[in-house]
């Protein structure tokens, strides 16, 4: 019967829905014999990752996570350009740009004027 169940629960990903109790499940095959069953719980936010071998049904709990903190970082592992980056490149966009038609009159400055004297 888990044989039957995993493979009616683990042949599609499914979203939160009343199937699946307002959970998020997702499943990948990783490697022959062996699906990753991902479970998110958005309420709470945490993570499990579950390791069903295909053959037996058996499941295993790999790793669990709560994700609370993990989603307030912004720049964990990115690469350049970072969203921090980006971010400052879309700000530099809503500066609104000079006219290039505009015409600026700059006031003449003093200058000193000297009488060159030839040498005798």
């Amino acid at each position: 019967m888990s044989c039957f169940l995993t493979a009616i629960c683990f042949s599609t990903a499914l979203s939160a829905s009343e199937d699946t109790g307002g959970l998020w499940v997702s499943t990948s095959q990783i490697e022959t014999g062996l699906q990753m069953l991902l479970v998110v719980d958005p309420e709470t936010k945490v993570l499990a990752v579950y390791h069903i071998e295909t053959s037996n049904g058996k499941v295993s709990l790999r790793s669990t996570r709560a994700l609370g903190y993990d989603l307030q970082i912004e720049n964990f592992n990115a690469t350049d350009p970072k969203p921090s980056s980006i971010k400052k490149m879309l700000r530099i966009d809503l500066v609104p740009k000079p006219q290039i038609n505009q015409i600026e009159i700059i006031p003449q400055s003093p200058i000193e004027t000297r009488k060159i004297q030839p040498n005798p």
